[in-house]
């Protein structure tokens, strides 16, 4: 049997027509297995659905986000979409977090910043896309083959502790269905073991354009509402030229708390009396209570004090020195020749302290009335020609034989 030529043309041309389409259906023709995570990570299928429930309850629940998979290896890139649905259904299943974003979501994001922030195994690299996505669990993971053979190594950062969690699971290639399930088993445990129920806090403000912080972290401008983890917390709420608002928080899991700030004016205090004027009436009201901060009111009580021991001791030299004579006419002095050095002495020490004491109190009562006139604040004084104070002051430490 002959098939007709313009037959055979009509069916190649149809064979070159079909091939091409047929060929960009089937997907893994044209999937690229390199290590690019552009292409290995972006799993087909329903790994781009929201499978947060429909639960009200989950709104008070940690979000979580899966942000991929790094497989550098061909075998592990062709299963990449079976582990990250595999990774994203365990942590689901724990019960205890809500899905934050999709793997969609997180890369249009994280725009450039996201090949980096899937192969970030550290906090100081994973806090900004978790603040970015406004997850409170995120996980990174890295199936490859190391001396132990195939590995899975899942890094969960804790936003609010700020820590990072590894968790490791070996197996023998990466089809190995028990080999994803203790994978899948081991990030549940992780979620459970760090998920925490949220807190919501609704701060109200009277000022809108006030910043509201809780901690380091600012939640917003103006009157806010936020999911925060339960604990200890310091709000604070300022605004420019007003005063600022503090108060120390205890959030508890699952619960919700308003707090309303109403923030007052702070401006410039009111205009009052110059320091001179101050200083003047501060002098004339409190001048007799001041007296008693001066050095020289002691100096002249310890002066007074001199001259009365003086007193006492002259008084007792001159007992001696009257009984220093021949009063029974036996040749003989009443006292002793010890008795009599004594008494002169004493005399001479009596002598001194009466003198010194009389010098000191004096010294002392001039300075507590003169001086005080004298050093009282005048234009006088301040001007260059205006030697008179300084002079009777100098003449005054001279007479007195220094300041007290």
């Amino acid at each position: 049997m002959r098939i007709p030529a313009a037959s055979s043309v009509a069916l190649l041309a149809l064979a070159l027509w079909v091939h091409p389409a047929w060929a960009q259906e089937q997907g893994g023709l044209g999937l690229d297995l390199s290590s690019d995570t552009s292409t290995q990570e972006q799993p087909p299928g329903d790994m781009g659905l929201d499978l947060r429930a429909d639960d009200p309850k989950t709104e008070l629940m940690p979000r979580f986000v899966l942000l991929g998979l790094d497989t550098p290896e061909r075998a592990g890139a062709q299963q990449s979409a079976v582990w990250l649905k595999a990774l994203a259904r365990g942590a689901m299943s724990s019960g205890m977090v809500t899905l934050g974003a999709n793997l969609q979501d997180a890369r249009e994001r994280l725009a450039d910043g996201y090949d980096a922030a899937v192969r970030c195994t550290e906090a100081a690299c994973l806090s900004e896309p978790a603040e970015s996505l406004d997850a409170d669990l995120l996980t990174t993971a890295r199936l490859s083959l190391e001396d132990a053979g195939w590995t899975l190594r899942a890094w969960t950062y804790d936003r609010d502790r700020r820590v990072v969690h590894e968790d490791v699971v070996t197996g023998r290639n990466p089809k190995d269905a028990a080999f994803q399930k203790e994978a899948t088993t081991k990030l549940s445990n992780r979620m459970m073991a760090l998920a925490r129920p949220r807190a919501v806090l609704k701060v109200s403000v009277n000022v809108s354009t006030a910043v509201v912080k809780v901690g380091e972290r600012i939640l917003g401008v103006g009157s806010v509402e936020a999911r925060l983890p339960p604990g200890t917390a310091q709000l604070e709420v300022s605004a420019d030229e007003y005063s600022t608002f503090t108060r120390t928080l205890n959030l508890k899991p699952g619960a919700r708390e308003e707090v309303e700030v109403r923030l007052e004016i702070s401006g410039p205090a009111p205009e009052g009396p110059g320091d001179d004027a101050v200083a003047r009436a501060s002098g004339r009201s409190g001048g007799g209570a001041s007296v008693f901060k001066r050095p020289a009111l002691y100096t002249a009580l310890v002066g007074l004090a001199a001259v009365g021991v003086g007193m006492v001791m002259g008084k007792s030299a001159k007992d001696v020195e009257a009984r220093a004579g021949d009063a029974d006419g036996d040749g003989i002095y009443d006292v002793s020749r010890k008795e009599r050095l004594d008494a002169q002495s004493q005399a001479n020490l009596a002598t001194a302290l009466i003198v010194g004491g009389g010098v000191v109190t004096a010294g002392s009562v001039v300075w507590l009335v003169v001086v005080p006139a004298r050093s009282a604040p005048s234009s006088s004084s301040l001007e260059p020609g205006g030697r008179g104070g300084a002079a009777s002051s100098t003449a005054l430490h001279l007479v007195v034989g220094g300041s007290f």
